[in-house]
């Protein structure tokens, strides 16, 4: 039986943060610009993109392993739209009885009711958005919670029974000194949830913090946040790893902690290159073909030009709508999407691979990349061997980007 996996974007948040690149939408001005039932309409636009790909894609009762509710904020939803979707996601599927279940969810908008209602909607999975502990840093970002919100959100998910709860870290967030990020680490053992994913900033284009990083005079001197060196960041990145590896956490992935039998299952199904269909717009698919070929395919991170294109309900032929790469078409222009080419689909395994503690059969490695450039890597210090399998080292993980643009060169 075909299997994959379900992402959906809810693009709406009550405020967007200073360092988010993600597409997203301020509740403020969604209000502006629809009518109150916009909960409803966006719940049956998801559910007629559902319908155009089961037809196109034949993926009629299709077994689902796992649905991951990411944004954007999805706990700013109401519980009629959860129900609406697992509903009719139930209907046209089959659900795994082991589907790992997850939504996102940000500490000031985690109460008590709304997460009874997700777990007996079947969700079993929380992602707690904290970021960080510190009040301070949590403003400068952006953030509209605090701590006490946080640890809030972390009982009300326990009295909801959630026994698989994750919990979000940005780090090098502005002021977020040694000190500060040593008590994050500390709040964090103390909540000890099941899994953590710790981001190491990245200032990303269409986020404020990257106007302010790049424009001196956008804001006073004063008001101007002071941004964390690369290697202090790193320096931060490796003080996680040593704590969290003394207190059963596995690192399995760049990003990614987790206590045995908890790793993030929509998240390897990613990194296996399994199958997933993404929903709402700028959400991505990766999807396998009758015909052999795969193809990856991202909606219009716009939501106007997201209802235009989920209205028309235009099922033509997908390969009358490929994008070539390197077109130098705007992807802001309309879906994109592209059938990956055998070269596409080798770095893809590579690269996926060596993102997790497992790596990659050694033998498979050298066949695709050279045995040249992989004994460099090791005397480098940068991969490793174990039982067969090459990974990326500590530092190798805090130079993954750069090792992945050598290989692929």
């Amino acid at each position: 039986m075909r299997e994959f996996g379900i992402y959906i974007h809810i693009p709406f948040c009550k405020s967007k943060c200073d360092y988010c690149n993600f597409y997203s939408i301020p509740l403020t001005k969604l209000k502006n610009t629809y009518n109150s039932n916009f909960t409803e309409f966006y719940l049956g636009l998801l559910i007629k993109e559902i319908e155009i790909n089961i037809k196109k894609y034949h993926l009629e009762n299709a077994r689902i392993k796992s649905i991951y509710f990411g944004g954007g904020t999805p706990s700013v939803m109401p519980s009629v739209f959860f129900s609406g979707l697992m509903e009719f996601i139930g209907k046209n599927f089959k659900i795994a009885v082991d589907a790992e279940i997850t939504t996102e969810v940000n500490p000031e908008s985690c109460d008590l009711e709304k997460l009874y209602g997700l777990k007996a909607l079947g969700f079993n999975r929380l992602s707690i958005g904290a970021q960080s502990f510190d009040d301070g840093v949590l403003k400068t970002a952006g953030r509209i919670h605090n701590k006490n919100d946080i640890y809030s959100a972390v009982n009300n998910a326990k009295k909801a029974e959630f026994g698989n709860i994750s919990l979000d870290l940005i780090i090098g967030l502005p002021g977020q000194t040694k000190n500060i990020f040593l008590d994050d680490i500390n709040h964090i053992l103390d909540i000890a949830p099941e899994h953590i994913s710790a981001y190491m900033l990245s200032i990303e284009k269409g986020s404020l913090f990257y106007k302010i990083y790049n424009d001196k005079n956008c804001l006073p001197a004063h008001k101007s946040p002071e941004f964390i060196g690369e290697e202090k960041i790193a320096d931060y990145y490796i003080i996680l790893c040593e704590i969290l590896s003394g207190q059963f956490y596995e690192h399995y992935e760049i990003s990614n902690f987790a206590k045995k039998g908890y790793e993030s299952r929509h998240n390897i199904n990613y990194w296996n290159r399994g199958e997933y269909l993404g929903l709402g717009p700028s959400a991505s698919s990766f999807l396998k073909l009758e015909d052999g070929k795969e193809i990856r395919k991202t909606n219009v991170p716009d939501l106007e030009k997201y209802i235009r294109n989920i209205s028309r309900d235009n099922c033509e032929e997908e390969s009358g709508r490929i994008k070539k790469r390197n077109s130098g078409q705007n992807k802001n222009d309309g879906d994109f999407a592209e059938i990956l080419t055998k070269n596409d689909k080798i770095n893809e395994e590579i690269f996926l691979s060596l993102r997790t503690s497992h790596g990659i059969n050694e033998k498979r490695l050298r066949e695709l990349a050279g045995s040249e450039i992989i004994d460099r890597f090791i005397k480098e210090g940068l991969m490793q061997n174990f039982k067969d399998n090459i990974s990326l080292t500590l530092k190798g993980m805090l130079l993954s980007s750069e090792i992945f643009a050598r290989i692929m060169a």
